[in-house]
């Protein structure tokens, strides 16, 4: 009875070694999509009981992903396929490649067999790898610290910013978070006899969700702002210095291209709103009370450059 038990055990774990070596090699140059993503979505349109031994590559370039193909009886082949803005379509897209391509196999080519890996590109062997113009592009990374210089533009007049960034992508699906905290330069305006210098840092976080994928990266992203509003008199009978809470919200868009490193270069177009009201005020004794009104929008345009840590 033992025996018997043994034997049945023992013929089971050969025939998933069987399946499992007869199983298609995919492999991708990417994490959108991965080998895994494209494996999963490809065990739900080919049935394993129909073992096929062929390798599958997939590449991310720009605007195109590309499906290689081999097996040991049939020739090389590969299918470009438009980028999907999400991973989930690009690897049912790759999936459903590789499944449309088994099906034309003739079935003296399907069969038990060690899979192949896809050859390097050269003539190393009976295989040769179809010949790409660009080396492929690393997966992306997840957490990026980045810098910038803004040119500001509101009601008071024109400013400089700058600013820095730590950006943490797809948190939630396509979905990410930036927290930034920027510096504008000292600003001064006449109130009364005398002038104010103003100065308001802000922190900012917005939710960020990619609209393309590649290597031009355009995203758009919106979230609350804080910001430290600090006042200075100068040239007045007295003068004072005031700290105030600014509270608001931004929006912007940004255009970002990716390079072969793990650096990216940025454009960026965004709007800072203090729905708020904020006031400078002169009391002049023996006079009526002066405001100047701070600006509650405010424009930026510039550019930064980020860094993919990991």
């Amino acid at each position: 009875m033992k025996s018997a038990t043994c034997v049945v055990a023992l013929a089971a774990l050969c025939l998933a070694a069987m399946s499992a070596e007869a199983a298609p090699l995919i492999t991708s140059d990417s994490d959108c999509p991965s080998a895994g993503d494209v494996r999963a979505r490809l065990a739900g349109l080919w049935s394993w009981d129909n073992l096929a031994s062929i390798a599958a590559h997939i590449r991310v370039e720009v605007g195109q992903m590309t499906v290689e193909l081999v097996s040991e009886s049939e020739p090389a082949a590969s299918r470009v396929l438009p980028v999907e803005p999400d991973c989930e379509s690009r690897a049912q897209a790759a999936a459903l490649v590789i499944a449309a391509w088994l099906d034309t196999m003739t079935a003296d080519s399907l069969g038990l067999a060690v899979p192949v890996a896809v050859p390097p590109a050269g003539p190393t062997g009976p295989w040769v790898r179809v010949p790409v113009s660009e080396r492929p592009l690393p997966a992306q990374a997840r957490l990026w610290l980045g810098v910038g210089a803004l040119a500001s533009g509101d009601a008071r007049g024109a400013g400089a910013v700058l600013s820095g960034e730590a950006a943490w992508l797809r948190l939630a699906g396509r979905f990410g978070l930036l927290a930034e905290l920027s510096f504008p330069l000292p600003r001064e305006m006449s109130v009364g006899q005398g002038t104010a210098r103003w100065w308001r840092p802000v922190l900012a976080l917005a939710l960020r969700a990619p609209l393309t994928q590649g290597t031009w990266i355009f995203d758009g992203g919106v979230g609350p702002a804080c910001g430290l509003l600090v006042v200075a008199g100068s040239g007045f009978d007295q003068n004072h210095t005031d700290v105030a809470v600014s509270w608001g919200a931004t929006a912007g868009l940004r255009l970002a291209h990716r390079s072969r490193s793990r650096w990216a270069y940025w454009a960026e177009l965004r709007m800072l709103l203090w729905p708020a009201a904020q006031n400078i005020r002169n009391d002049v004794t023996g006079s009526a009370s002066r405001l100047a009104a701070l600006p509650r929008i405010e424009a930026q345009l510039g550019l930064g450059l980020s860094f993919g840590v990991f």
